[in-house]
C-alpha cells in the first residue's frame, strides 16, 4: 500500500443521545481520531495509538443528519510521532464549504510489542507545508505548560460541581491491537462534560470547545474506568469542566488517571445564542487555587487558537 499524507473521509450521524439537533462534541472527535488514524497508520505502516487531540473551537455547529467531510494530513513528525493537523467541513448550499472546527492531532507508531518505533520523517516540499512544521512544532510549548499546569492541580478538587462514571471498557471502538481508540475515550470525556455542566446550570448543553486531550497511556477492554468531571471555571455563559480519566484492573483500588480534558460547555437557548448561567463563586483557598489555575489554562488555549492557522490556506 502507497504512503499517504493525506486523507478525506465522510460521516453523518442521523440520531444522537442529546436532546439538541446538533451533533454532539464528542461524536465530532471521534470522527476527526478515526481520519487522523487512519492518516497516521496510512504515513507509518504500522499500528498507532493516540498521544495528543488539540483545541477544537467549535465556529459552526454540525446538524445532524448533514453529510461531514474530515480532512487530515500529516504536518510534522518526531523520532516515533506523527503530527496530524485535521478539519471538519459541511457543505452550504449558498455559501458553499464552510469550515467547523480544525485541530492537531498526535500519534505515537507502535510495533507488535507494543513499544513506540521509529516513523519515516516527514519533509515539507513547500513553504506552506514548511510553516504548517512549524506551527505544530510551537504549539508543543503550550501542551507542556498545560499538562504542566493540571499535574499540579491537586485530587481533591473543592466544593464545584462533580460527577464520576464507573464502568468496565467494553467497546468495539478499538485499534488493531485491541487497545480502546482514543475516539471512544473523548466521547467518555465529552459525555462527563455534559452531564456535569447539565447538573450545575439546570439546562441541556452542548460543548464550544473540546479536545486538549493528553493520553499517558491506553486504556485495554476490560479494564475498570473513572471518568471524573468537576466544574473548574465558569464566564457569563461558559462553562469549564476539568476531566480526568482513569483506568486499571478491576482489582485496583487506585487506578492510575490515563487521559485528561478541559471541554467548554454553553447552553444553547434555542435561538442561536447561549443562555446567561449563574456564575460559580470559589469558597475555599482551595477553590480560589483551582479556578486561578483554570483561568490560566483558558489563556493558555486561547493563545493556541488565536494563533494563525496555515490550515485554511489554499492547497
Amino acid at each position: 500500500m502507497a504512503r499517504r499524507s493525506t486523507i478525506e473521509l465522510t460521516f453523518r450521524e442521523v440520531k444522537g443521545t442529546s436532546k439538541e439537533t446538533t451533533v454532539a462534541g464528542g461524536v465530532i472527535v471521534d470522527w476527526i481520531d478515526k481520519t487522523a488514524y487512519a492518516c497516521a497508520a496510512s504515513w507509518t505502516r504500522t499500528a498507532c495509538v493516540t498521544s495528543y487531540v488539540g483545541n477544537m473551537h467549535f465556529t459552526k455547529p454540525v446538524p445532524r443528519d448533514t453529510p461531514v467531510s474530515v480532512q487530515a494530513r500529516v504536518v510534522h513528525t518526531g523520532r516515533t510521532s506523527v503530527h496530524i493537523q485535521t478539519r471538519v467541513l459541511i457543505q452550504h448550499a449558498e455559501e458553499g464549504w464552510l469550515v467547523c472546527t480544525e485541530c492537531y492531532m498526535i500519534y505515537v507508531a507502535v510495533g507488535e510489542d507494543g513499544e513506540a518505533v521509529p516513523v519515516p520523517p516527514f519533509e515539507p516540499s513547500s513553504e506552506l507545508e514548511r510553516r504548517r512544521s512549524v506551527d505544530a512544532t510551537q504549539r508543543m510549548v503550550f501542551r507542556r505548560q498545560v499538562e504542566e499546569t493540571i499535574s499540579s492541580m491537586p485530587e481533591d478538587m473543592g466544593t464545584s460541581e462533580e460527577l464520576t462514571l464507573r464502568f468496565l471498557a467494553e467497546t468495539e471502538e478499538k485499534y488493531p491491537d485491541g487497545k480502546i481508540r482514543g475516539g471512544a475515550v473523548m466521547k467518555w470525556i465529552d459525555l462527563a462534560a455534559e452531564i456535569c455542566a447539565e447538573r450545575y446550570s439546570g439546562c441541556d448543553v452542548a460543548a464550544v470547545l473540546t479536545g486538549g486531550v493528553r493520553f499517558y497511556r491506553p486504556i485495554t477492554t476490560g479494564d475498570l474506568v473513572e471518568v471524573d468531571a468537576r466544574l473548574v471555571l465558569t464566564g457569563s455563559k461558559s462553562m469549564h469542566v476539568l476531566v480526568r480519566v482513569r483506568a486499571g484492573a478491576r482489582w485496583e483500588k487506585h487506578p492510575e488517571v490515563v487521559a485528561y480534558g478541559l471541554p467548554v460547555m454553553v447552553a444553547p437557548d434555542g435561538a442561536g445564542a447561549a443562555r446567561h448561567i449563574t456564575s460559580w463563586q470559589p469558597i475555599t483557598d482551595e477553590d480560589h487555587a483551582i479556578a486561578e489555575k483554570a483561568r490560566r489554562l483558558r489563556d493558555l488555549r486561547n493563545a493556541t487558537l488565536l494563533s494563525p492557522s496555515p490550515l485554511i490556506s489554499a492547497g
